[in-house]
């Protein structure tokens, strides 16, 4: 199907498993930079944005091969010093603190007290950023969570720009990072001879924290309201605990955080799917509905966390796949498992206004989650 996107304008979207999956993987017929499609229009638009905002295009999203399996091995070297595994009990100590704050409270909006900050001091603990600056991360970037709206990414553009200049002084040698941190390891990968510029190290970092903070933080509301909604799934979650590794990739599926892919860029004429398309048309792969085929999910409408197998699509594929798929299924299943345990009565605060959902191109986020806590 056709669509005109804000911002990014007419757009071919598939919306079958197979029809997304084959765009995904196809890599020779559909690019991620459009200049592999014979457009020059982001190079244009690069031109005249400043010189802070217009290295955040230097990350491997917008980039195909070779670069991108350059660049893409350089961060898979950076994040190979760590295993999720021994990550654990930090994800779990960070998320035992930020419930402490809510004992003895009768309400709270998990959203904003849980679901965002758990990712949030994860991702910038895994960086190497000081904590006494997590804060100050949230606060300069907080204006981007709403990029469909043209104005909204305009005002963010300062909070980018300080963003940009304190990651050029704290990635640098000296600067501030922890040693030990992702920042610290991205600085010093190496590759057939070759490392990351200042402008890619910058850039690379922003995606890391983007990516790690944003999605995941969707992914835990999303799959806490869905529960919270779903009564015999939480009896059965609560039964039997050997189920969250099935509950949590069925919040993948049913939530999908991220709904759409970047846009894709057809390198030459081709016949796709039974169409004929022409060199330069743009495309994206619509994720919410290929996790919803009836063609691949039996009974795809419902929330069922004994599903399996469950192909969903929530994390790509093809050489794109995410790269953080491990950390985000590790915090969900910690940050469920930390909560519940914590908040046996915990239910759905349905007083006043009712739940909300962001009006956001391409992501499915919550306003807020009211819940109260005890009985």
């Amino acid at each position: 199907m056709r669509v005109k996107l804000p911002i990014v304008g007419h757009t071919w979207l598939t919306v079958t498993h197979d029809a997304c999956a084959a765009l995904l993987k196809d890599h020779d017929g559909f690019a991620r930079d459009p200049a592999n499609a014979g457009s020059k229009t982001q190079q244009r638009i690069l031109r005249f944005l400043p010189r802070t905002i217009g290295i955040l295009a230097l990350n491997m999203l917008g980039h195909d091969d070779p670069e991108h399996r350059r660049l893409r091995g350089l961060v898979d070297q950076a994040f190979q010093r760590r295993t999720i595994e021994a990550m654990k009990p930090m994800i779990t100590q960070i998320a035992d603190r930020l419930l402490d704050r809510l004992d003895g409270r009768m309400e709270a909006d998990l959203m904003s007290e849980f679901c965002r900050d758990l990712p949030l001091s994860v991702i910038c603990a895994m960086l190497g950023l000081p904590e006494q600056d997590h804060d100050r991360f949230k606060n300069w970037l907080g204006g981007l969570k709403d990029t469909a709206n043209i104005g909204a990414v305009i005002r963010a553009i300062p909070g980018v720009i300080k963003v940009v200049r304190y990651l050029r002084r704290v990635s640098g040698p000296g600067g501030g990072a922890l040693p030990d941190g992702l920042i610290a390891a991205l600085r010093d990968a190496e590759t057939g001879g070759q490392t990351l510029s200042e402008d890619e190290l910058v850039s690379m970092i922003l995606l890391l924290f983007g990516a790690g903070q944003e999605t995941t933080t969707h992914l835990i509301s999303g799959g806490l309201f869905a529960l919270l909604s779903h009564g015999d799934q939480l009896r059965r979650l609560r039964s039997d605990p050997a189920l969250m590794p099935l509950c949590v990739e069925e919040c993948l599926r049913y939530v999908s955080p991220v709904q759409m892919t970047k846009p894709r860029f057809a390198t030459r004429d081709v016949v796709f799917q039974g169409l004929q398309f022409r060199r330069g048309d743009m495309f994206a792969g619509l994720l919410a509905a290929a996790n919803c085929d009836p063609a691949k999910f039996e009974h795809p409408h419902a929330f069922d966390i004994t599903r399996h197998p469950n192909p969903h699509l929530s994390f790509g594929t093809g050489v794109h796949f995410c790269l953080g798929f491990q950390l985000a299924r590790s915090e969900t299943a910690i940050a469920f498992e930390r909560v519940l345990a914590r908040f046996p009565d915990m239910r759905i605060a349905t007083e006043g206004s009712p739940i909300r959902w962001h009006k956001r191109l391409g992501i499915r986020a919550l306003t807020q989650l009211p819940v109260r806590l005890t009985a």
